[in-house]
């Protein structure tokens, strides 16, 4: 996911955008920033050689282009997934500000999905059990439904429709495959939620404070909030963390490897 920031370039302000990468089996979090550039070359080259089972994004272009760079030799055993929150959200705007009534009826279908992973996980089921649900005989028809109603949109009459349906209904239908790439792996998830809420702290800070007063702060930014944002991954105390963090280093510890979220504890035992 991407966000913008305000950033002081010699004497004027310029809109730059920082990124977040959220690695959800290592629970860690990646802000980036190359001289608050919002272009896919940011994305590819940070992502470099890097082996990737999937990765997840919304629609825009600096990620469809990632669609495409997947199927090259680099990536191309990875899946390219798109947010399913996102195709909802469009439907439930298109019903509520441009007064599409079959609109509702999409964001409906749209939620059963999400009600069907939210049953899963209360079930705790493992990867292998959700893949079963997730191509099981129900899950089909729903998808058929879904497909069924697209097909019937889009071949009507859209001079009156609000530009808030089409967008919905040109969205669905362009990412659909990597709407539903999910139900094809049980490890993989519906939405980009996670990434969502742990770039949601950087953007509360954004409207807190007025900019950066270089590239360089905007870097130093995406440092502090890769470290805060992996310690809320693992679900610990951030002032802990810092805490513990800075007083290894006061009592002259160096193993820096071992001072990362994840493994501070260990180096407290050897410090």
């Amino acid at each position: 996911d991407e966000t913008w920031c305000k950033v002081r370039k010699y004497d004027h302000y310029k809109k730059c955008y920082i990124w977040v990468l959220v690695n959800k089996a290592q629970k860690t979090a990646i802000f980036f920033y190359e001289n608050g550039s919002r272009g896919r070359d940011v994305l590819t080259d940070f992502l470099g050689d890097a082996e990737l089972k999937s990765i997840m994004s919304d629609g825009y272009n600096a990620y469809v282009f990632i669609g495409n760079e997947l199927k090259s030799a680099r990536f191309k055993d990875t899946v390219h997934q798109v947010c399913m929150s996102h195709a909802k959200n469009k439907f439930v705007k298109a019903s509520n500000q441009g007064g599409e009534p079959t609109a509702e009826r999409f964001s409906e279908i749209l939620k059963e999905f999400f009600m069907r992973e939210r049953k899963y996980d209360d079930a705790g089921l493992t990867p292998k059990e959700r893949f079963r649900e997730r191509q099981s005989l129900a899950t089909k028809e729903l998808l058929i439904e879904l497909r069924s109603l697209l097909d019937s949109e889009l071949t009507k009459d859209s001079e009156f429709r609000s530009r808030y349906y089409k967008e919905a209904l040109n969205y669905l239908n362009r990412f659909w495959k990597e709407l539903f790439a999910y139900l094809d792996d049980g490890e993989l998830p519906i939405d980009n939620n996670l990434a969502e809420r742990t770039i949601r702290k950087l953007t509360t800070q954004r409207n807190n404070s007025l900019h950066y007063g270089s590239d360089a702060g905007a870097e130093m930014a995406a440092t502090y909030h890769s470290v805060i944002g992996t310690v809320k991954l693992h679900g610990s105390s951030v002032w802990n963390f810092i805490g513990t963090f800075f007083k290894n280093i006061f009592n002259g510890c160096r193993d820096y490897v071992n001072m990362v979220p994840d493994k501070i504890t260990l180096a407290t035992s050897q410090c």
